[in-house]
Formats: C-alpha cells, structure tokens, sequence
C-alpha cells in the first residue's frame, strides 16, 4: 500500500499495531505524548511525528488506539485542523456507543470518514496476531482499509453501516471475556480444592468441550499463579470497561446477572490489592475466598 498510515495513541494497543505494520512494509508514521512509546518504536522504522496535526497533516489512514474519551475529543479536534477531506479514520478505542456516533458526526462534517472498530484481543494476543477488530461504518471506506485491517489483525469483520455496531460487538465481546476469565479461576479453584495439580487442569480442560479463549490464555497465567503480564493496566481497562457494559445494558433493559457476578469478583480483587497485575489475578482472590494459600510469582 502506497498510503501513509498515521497512528495517534502508541501504548499497549496502539504500539503493538504499529509494529506489526512495520513489519509488514506498511509506512508508519505516529504520535503518543509519551516520548518513550514512540522511541521503543524506532528499531521497526516508525517515522516519528511531532504531533497528532503531524500525524493529520501526513496521513492518508490515521488509527486512533487511546484510553479515553477526552483523549478521542482532543486528538479529533487536531485532526480536523488537517483539510483533508476523504481522510480516514480507524477508530480502535473502546468507549460508549454514543461517543462513537458523536465522533463521527464530527468528522463527517469536514468531510472525513470514521469507522468504528473497537478491536478485540489483549496487548499479548494483538502482539502474537491473533486480535479480531470489529469495523462499521462507511463500508467503501473499510474496503479501502481491508489490507491495513489484514495488517495487524488475524480476523476482521465488518458489522454494518450504522457506526456504533462495531461498538456494540465489541460490549457482547468483553462481556464473554469477564465472565470467562471469572468462570476459569472458579473452576481453577474449585479443582485445586478437590485435589487437582493447577497445570494439569489447565492442560486437560483446555482440550476439552468447556475450554474458551480466556481460559486457554489467562488459565495459563492461573495455573503458574505468575499475573504479571499486562500488570498496571488491565485491572484499569477492565473498570472503564466494565462501566461500558453496565450502562449499556442498562440502556438495553437486558438483563446480565452473570456479568454482575463476575464483576464482584473482580472488585474483590482490586480490594485485595491485586490490581496492579493482570485480571487472570481474580484467581488469587477466590484462592483467598476459599483458603488457598498459593504463592505469587513476582
């Protein structure tokens, strides 16, 4: 692709799509406002921008991957200091569905484009390529961007035309990953309880008709009892994230007791003062809950 891509936002998600388009021969330009994120990236070829107008005023496709919606608004008013019309914006962020429509409308109005695609995967998974993205929106725009969606993604789906879908997939998507990570450590738990080597549950039920995604990845960090992967920001993402699904179902009058529960347990965590290390250390507090005193890995 001839197309300079510009990505705004190089942390844990932003970094990592980064460096898998570089890798791929894509030209990469990018901003964060932490200096450290854009020089980890210097090895890889990232064109380091000054700027999100840097970015604006370069890029053909910019990708914004940041971590709140005050983040999203002021990037987006810099972006619209660049008269690019027609310029695309791919927008990874997890946040509201109505913030999303908002930014939109704002872009549309200068003549740019938005799509809402909320990608699913965690920093190690997007890193590895096994991330999925969810896209709606302007679907001559996703087509025009199908080979940078190829370029960091093992999976990409487009939702439809209304911007907001690719959001709401991505809430069922979070959903099933609390209340799957919670349903792992329980039963982790309950087969330490039982007499069951923690490794060799993980390895038999990941082969078995109960197994899931977040068992097969978190379930591993359960059974090592080591949660320092994504240590210092999941438990964070989990709460902003968690608060997303609550309103939105609430919005919905859908009910979701499940999710309720689990994320009690993963208040508990926090509580118990685990929230520095990855949400896999759910695990730790019902270990607690249930008199299991198993060591962590530092």
């Amino acid at each position: 692709m001839d197309k300079t891509i510009g990505i705004i936002g190089l942390g844990p998600m932003g970094g990592n799509i980064a460096e898998l388009l570089l890798k791929k021969q894509f030209k990469v330009m990018g901003y964060d406002s932490q200096p450290e994120c854009i020089a980890a990236l210097d090895e890889f070829g990232l064109a380091a921008a000054e700027s999100s107008e840097n970015v604006a005023a370069e890029a053909d496709i910019i990708i914004t991957s940041l971590p709140s919606l005050d983040a999203l608004d002021d990037v987006l008013t810099r972006v619209l200091s660049a008269d690019k019309p027609g310029q695309i914006v791919i927008e990874c962020s997890t946040l509201a569905v109505d913030d999303k429509v908002a930014a939109a409308a704002r872009l549309e109005g200068a003549g740019k484009i938005l799509l809402d695609a909320p990608i699913s995967a965690t920093p190690a998974m997007l890193a590895k390529g096994m991330a999925s993205i969810h896209i709606s929106g302007d679907k001559a725009a996703y087509e025009a961007c199908l080979a940078v969606f190829e370029g960091f993604t093992a999976s990409n789906f487009f939702v439809g035309a209304e911007v907001g879908l690719g959001s709401k997939m991505k809430i069922l998507a979070n959903y099933l990953v609390h209340v799957h990570v919670t349903a792992a450590a329980e039963c982790m738990v309950l087969g330490q309880k039982a007499g069951l080597d923690p490794e060799l549950i993980h390895r038999v039920l990941s082969e078995s008709a109960g197994a899931s995604r977040m068992l097969e990845i978190r379930g591993a960090m359960m059974a090592k009892s080591d949660y320092r992967e994504g240590g210092g920001t999941m438990f964070k993402v989990f709460e902003k994230d968690a608060g997303i699904i609550t309103e939105f179902a609430a919005q919905m009058h859908a009910p979701i007791d499940l999710y309720v529960s689990s994320r009690q347990k993963m208040n508990s965590a926090i509580a118990q003062g685990l929230g520095h290390l990855d949400t896999s250390a759910v695990c730790k507090a019902i270990e607690n809950a249930a008199g299991i005193d198993r060591k962590l890995v530092e």
